[in-house]
């Protein structure tokens, strides 16, 4: 499948430093027939958002989350790819979430 990240603005080396000290950015992965928001998290940031959500809210729901060991663009395009590869956004598209796991 074709695809292209949409970044939600231009970022330099600075901004990439500074998203991935934040550990969350959201983008749109984007192809002939559709868009899918995809949210990005590291593992600790999720946890911090997790538990303020289920504090405030009592839940915690999100429609496409992605968790990468940090938030760079090269782990967020290496693991995109991956799971475009394993028909992610095919699945997507259709309305079902295959699992896109390695296991």
């Amino acid at each position: 499948m074709e695809y292209r990240i949409e970044w939600p603005v231009p970022m330099d080396e600075d901004d990439w430093a500074m998203q991935e000290v934040k550990g969350w950015l959201d983008v749109t992965v984007a192809w002939d027939d559709g868009r899918q928001l995809v949210e990005v998290y590291d593992p600790a940031r999720l946890a911090q958002t997790v538990e303020l959500e289920l504090d405030q809210v009592g839940r915690f729901t999100t429609r496409c989350l992605l968790v990468v060991p940090s938030v760079t663009r090269e782990n967020i395009e290496s693991a995109i790819s991956a799971i475009a590869d394993k028909g992610f956004f095919d699945q997507t598209r259709r309305g079902t979430t295959p699992d896109a796991s390695p296991h």
